[in-house]
């Protein structure tokens, strides 16, 4: 089918998430990626009448078709996973809260992010299920994923801020990471801030934390 720049970036605008344009538009959630990945181009090259143009989008395998799914895809839908995102320019300066939570009867986590660009708009956020972890684990969890979706975008600034003085001081090698699940995941996050470039991590209350603690509340639940 034929689907426009345009109306892809229009349905993010009204807070569409990456999933339901693929529904909509009867295609796979990799080729909105594509879509938006283009978007981002075009935008940073300010070519507005190119953003006009129609593009063909295939459309999804029926239930019955099997094959291989790509690398790329696999990435695309971890990274997209429960995102709503504006149109956000390559190379931007984008600030992240971050939280993870994890329900103490089920075990249930959800990550929470709100991102907001330089002029401090909001520009984007993500509720997720991440699966049965503990709460110290959803924290690294939703850092990882914080600067997945930084790294996609090419920040050229990030500052991601959360409420977990224990993440904080672990990660700034002010305190032992002890379990070694914990220590596997700052060990991931650490090799992508290499890749980053210009990253502070910053420890906030959590009074200023409450839309990425209700976004990870509703991820828990998700699964529900």
């Amino acid at each position: 089918m034929l689907l426009s720049i345009d109306r892809v970036l229009q349905l993010l605008a009204e807070g569409k998430s990456i999933e339901k344009i693929s529904e909509l538009a009867d295609c796979g959630t990799a080729d909105v990626v594509s879509l938006i990945e283009e978007a981002r181009e075009l935008i940073h090259r300010h070519e507005k009448a190119s953003g006009r143009r129609k593009l063909i989008i295939k459309n999804k395998k029926s239930a019955d078709q099997k094959g291989p799914v790509s690398a790329d895809d696999e990435v695309s839908h971890e990274v997209m996973s429960g995102t709503e995102l504006a149109a956000i320019p390559v190379s931007a300066s984008l600030t992240m809260y971050i939280h993870g939570m994890s329900d103490p009867e089920s075990g249930n986590a959800g990550i929470g992010i709100v991102i907001f660009d330089h002029e401090n708009r909001q520009v984007g956020k993500v509720s997720d299920f991440v699966g049965r972890r503990s709460e110290a684990a959803a924290e690294y969890v939703a850092l990882i994923r914080a600067l997945k979706l930084a790294e996609y975008f090419r920040v050229s600034e990030l500052k991601i801020r959360t409420d977990s003085g224990r993440m904080v001081r672990q990660f700034s090698g002010g305190q032992e990471i002890k379990n070694a699940t914990l220590r596997g995941l700052a060990d991931q996050a650490s090799v992508i801030t290499d890749r980053i470039g210009h990253f502070r991590l910053e420890l906030i209350p959590r009074s200023q934390n409450d839309k990425a603690d209700f976004l990870a509340r509703k991820g828990s639940e998700k699964s529900r």
